[in-house]
C-alpha cells in the first residue's frame, strides 16, 4: 500500500522556492532546495519516490527533508554536516598522549602511518577509527609524509662506481692528471 502523501507547510511560494533554488550555491543545500521545488509544482506535483530518483536520492531522505521543511521552513534545507558531532574522538589528554607516543617509533618499527596509528588507538583506549583518521591525527599533530629520496647515483661509493663503469664501458670524461680541463668559454659555430 502505497504511503499517505505528506503535507507539504507553505512557507514561501513556488516561485520563490524556485528563486532560491537557483540562487542557491552550495551543493547540498541546492539538492536540498531542488527537492522542495519538485515537491511544490503547482501542477501535478510528483510524490517524494519520485523526486528521489530525479535528484539521485532515497525516498526516505525526501520525506525526512519535507519534515523539516515543515518544521523549520528554509532553516531545515541548511547542510547539517559541519553541525553533526564532529568532535574529535580523542580528550585533549589522549591526543597528547598519542603525540608523545609518536615521537617513539612503532612498535613493529618502521615509519607511523594512519593504518598503525588507528591500531594504537584501538589498542591503548578502545576506539575504532579508520586509516584515513589516523593519518589525518597525524597530520593535525604536525606529522608529514616522510618517504626516502632516491639514492644519487653520485652517491655510490667509489668501488660501486668502478663497478658500473666496468659493466657499462663508460669513460670518465672528468679532468684528469693527463687531460686538463680548458677554461674560458666554449666556442661554438656561428
Amino acid at each position: 500500500m502505497a504511503r499517505p502523501r505528506l503535507p507539504i507547510v507553505p512557507h514561501l511560494s513556488h516561485d520563490e522556492i524556485a528563486r532560491r533554488y537557483r540562487a542557491c550555491r552550495q551543493g547540498i543545500e541546492k539538492t536540498h532546495w531542488q527537492v522542495l521545488w519538485l515537491l511544490t509544482r503547482p501542477e501535478a506535483p510528483p510524490t517524494p519516490a519520485q523526486v528521489a530518483v530525479q535528484v539521485g536520492l532515497t525516498p526516505g531522505w525526501v520525506r525526512a527533508l519535507l519534515k523539516r521543511w515543515n518544521a523549520e521552513g528554509s532553516d531545515g534545507l541548511a547542510d547539517r554536516r559541519a553541525a553533526n558531532g564532529g568532535q574529535p574522538k580523542l580528550a585533549p589528554a589522549q591526543q597528547a598522549e598519542l603525540f608523545v607516543a609518536l615521537q617513539q617509533p612503532p612498535p613493529d618499527g618502521g615509519l607511523w602511518t594512519g593504518p598503525k596509528v588507528a591500531a594504537f588507538a584501538r589498542g591503548r583506549w578502545g576506539v575504532t577509527i579508520c586509516k584515513q583518521t589516523g593519518w589525518e591525527w597525524l597530520r593535525e599533530l604536525g606529522f608529514t609524509l616522510q618517504v626516502p629520496r632516491p639514492r644519487n647515483p653520485g652517491a655510490a661509493t667509489e668501488e660501486q662506481q668502478r663497478a658500473w663503469k666496468r659493466r657499462h664501458g663508460s669513460v670518465d670524461c672528468r679532468a684528469s692528471p693527463t687531460r686538463p680541463r680548458q677554461a674560458g668559454r666554449a666556442v661554438g659555430r656561428g
